[in-house]
């Protein structure tokens, strides 16, 4: 193409001034892929990139579409390259590093892991990737694969020879035996439990005996697997977790954001947009937050209002308040808050704002004695300040089975007869872990809240509507006329 048919300003010796500039610019660029990717990040993924400085295990749990592989590509090419820019804050390679990238197999792995790194191969050289083609020294071929690498090595800024090595999960843990290695990239989780564990294995003598250290880029399809549990709930030291969600992506419009949540199964778009790990059969609720959310409001006075509480220690004590509109047949829970290792005194003091002269369900453990004072629960709490009732939560007819209430609340939650006030993110997180073994029983991990609101939800019949709730009334509960008929 000639300057004049690109009808740039000037005359011609200024026109062709202009395009060797421009390629120039462009040639400048291509060296630079790895830094102006860098420059672009949010800021969520900076701190991402920062947290690689003080923690050798670090997890990326993010929605789809955010930009949790990219993120994770940009700090691998700034590994192997070592041009480190002046505001990393990351961790830093003092020499040339060994970096394992794994994926679920050679395919994904060369699509999603080395074309972003070093583009497409033209002739005897990569173009187009964070990599400077020029950086490249040398790379084998990975069999069974077309276009695969088994391993580049890298030019590094000491002078010195970087390597990265490209695995997949399909090869099993024993093909990832043997290398010490300094840097490595786990994207998308493992359904094989070996494979982390064996790549930490292969880190501990890395970074020159210091130790090596890596990431995990994944949307946790797999549900809350030992994995994602150790990062979420136990981190080991050395353990950092960060989720994105879209609301933390730009680029994705309101426009993408409908058309893509239009395209995923309800019980699926939490996982999908938010991050937050999918249990698929094993979900108690298996149904997105939106449908129970609603905004929160002041309680009018004929509602009536009950309160609920699990007690722990060491798991967090949990307190809820439902307030039940009679009339349209809808219970909302509007308050919760939980906490563990804190005395009743001390949780007195955090919900006595809204939970004081209400009514309180309580499970059976109630009557178990204090190891320490040899008084019960119940009475604890009776002295701190709740009104509790005269009895352990049952249902109207007896007994305390779990599953009942699970049922009821679950034909609540999907009818639109059972709304959570949208502030309440400790509730959701529960709800999106509240789950099945394998065997189908409930595991009882994470659920303290869930657990107080079925006690509440069970004991509605001694409900006080809300302008009964004050010192003169409290008390009081009407056992002899249930508002609920008995249901």
């Amino acid at each position: 193409m000639s300057a004049a048919s690109l009808s740039l300003p000037g005359n011609r010796e200024e026109r062709i001034e202009l395009l060797a500039l421009l390629e120039e610019k462009r040639r400048r660029d291509a060296t630079r892929q790895h830094l102006i990717q860098f420059e672009s990040l949010y800021a969520w993924q900076t701190k991402f990139v920062a947290a690689t400085a003080d923690h050798t295990s670090c997890m990326l749990m993010a929605a789809n579409r955010v930009g949790k592989t990219r993120t994770g590509l940009t700090i691998d090419a700034i590994h192997l390259l070592g041009d480190y820019p002046d505001d990393w804050e990351g961790h830093r390679f003092e020499a040339p590093p060994l970096c394992w990238l794994l994926g679920f197999s050679m395919e994904k792995t060369r699509d999603l892991l080395q074309a972003p790194l070093f583009g497409r191969a033209e002739g005897n050289k990569f173009i187009g990737g964070l990599i400077p083609a020029d950086r490249v020294v040398d790379w084998k071929s990975a069999t069974g694969t077309s276009g695969a690498m088994r391993e580049v090595r890298v030019r590094h800024a000491s002078g010195g020879i970087a390597i990265v090595q490209f695995w997949s999960y399909s090869q099993g843990q024993h093909a990832i035996m043997g290398d010490s290695v300094d840097w490595y990239h786990i994207d998308e989780e493992p359904r094989d439990k070996a494979i982390y564990p064996q790549v930490l294995t292969r880190t501990a003598t890395g970074d020159g005996g210091k130790g090596g250290r890596g990431i995990l880029t994944f949307t946790p399809e797999n549900g809350r697997t030992e994995l994602v549990v150790q990062f979420m709930d136990e981190p080991a030291e050395g353990q950092y977790m960060q989720r994105a969600t879209w609301d933390d992506a730009p680029h994705l419009t309101e426009e993408t954001r409908r058309k893509l949540l239009g395209m995923y199964p309800q019980w699926q778009r939490d996982m999908r947009s938010k991050g937050m790990p999918l249990l698929g059969t094993g979900l108690i609720f298996d149904f997105g937050d939106d449908l129970i959310k609603c905004a929160p409001f002041e309680c009018p006075a004929h509602f009536w209002v009950v309160n609920g509480m699990d007690f722990g220690w060491d798991h967090p004590q949990a307190h809820v308040q439902l307030w039940i509109d009679i009339e349209s047949d809808v219970v909302y829970l509007a308050h919760a808050w939980k906490k563990s290792k804190v005395t009743p005194i001390t949780a007195w003091g955090s919900v006595k704002a809204w939970a004081q002269y209400v009514p309180t369900a309580w499970a059976a453990d109630g009557l178990q004695s204090e190891k320490s004072s040899g008084i019960h629960q119940k009475a604890a709490y009776d002295d701190a300040g709740w009104q509790m009732m005269g009895t352990h939560a049952t249902w109207p007819e007896g007994g305390v089975g779990v599953e009942a209430g699970l049922v009821e609340l679950y034909e609540r939650m999907t009818t639109g007869r059972f709304k959570v006030f949208s502030h309440l993110s400790d509730f959701f997180e529960e709800k999106m872990s509240y789950h099945r073994d394998e065997t189908g029983k409930i595991v009882k991990l994470n659920d303290d809240l869930i657990s107080a609101t079925r006690y509440a939800y069970m004991m509605r019949r001694n409900a006080l509507q809300r302008f009964q709730c004050k010192p003169a009334e409290a008390g009081v509960y009407k056992s002899d006329y249930d508002p609920f008929g008995g249901s």
